[in-house]
């Protein structure tokens, strides 16, 4: 997999993230949230996004049936924030929940209405984009054992906060299929 396939993107995220924690200073407070804590229910209207200081958060869909997918997951420096529902101002397709322990700045949705907010929430829809193109491009683009390469190689910290069914769920595979990659890349 080349570098093309998937930016690199660590580097805005975090300068990013210290611009957006200054602009929020003495306007929303840090606040702790425990494992499973869930910050917007599947349906809901999103009012807020999330600051990541530490911790991860997932956006899950659960189906009527009781699959559960992943959409995303997000952790430190990362805004997480369902954009297309933000965007369109629709009910939430998916949960947002804590994965693991969170520090968090819970961010109003209201702020980003007004001017002096409008170059970051910029900068936010244009990083979002870019990082969508991006894991569209990791999804199709790659077998599940490239993707897994990937993470190895370019994104170890995801494999040490998460669970290998968690890792096995973003991957769209299953957590036997994800043992299979591993036993052959001898990382069982």
């Amino acid at each position: 997999m080349t570098d093309t396939q998937l930016l690199p993107l660590g580097d805005s995220y975090h300068q990013l993230a210290c611009e957006f924690r200054n602009k929020l200073a003495g306007q929303c407070a840090t606040r702790r949230y425990a494992k499973g804590d869930v910050l917007l229910q599947q349906g809901d209207e999103q009012d807020a996004g999330y600051l990541i200081i530490s911790g991860v958060l997932g956006a899950l869909h659960a189906s009527s049936q009781g699959a559960q997918k992943c959409k995303e997951f997000y952790f430190q420096d990362e805004f997480a924030l369902l954009y297309g529902n933000w965007l369109t101002k629709t009910p939430a397709l998916y949960q947002l929940k804590v994965i693991r322990d969170a520090e968090l700045i819970k961010v109003p949705l209201v702020l980003f209405d007004s001017s002096d907010w409008q170059a970051i929430k910029h900068q936010l829809i244009s990083q979002q984009l870019l990082f969508k193109e991006a894991k569209e491009a990791f999804l199709l683009l790659n077998t599940p054992e490239q993707r897994y390469q990937y993470l190895l190689e370019q994104k170890p910290h995801w494999l040490e906060q998460l669970s290998l069914n968690e890792v096995a769920m973003y991957l769209g595979i299953s957590a036997i299929s994800l043992s299979r990659i591993r036993r052959r890349l001898n990382l069982s």
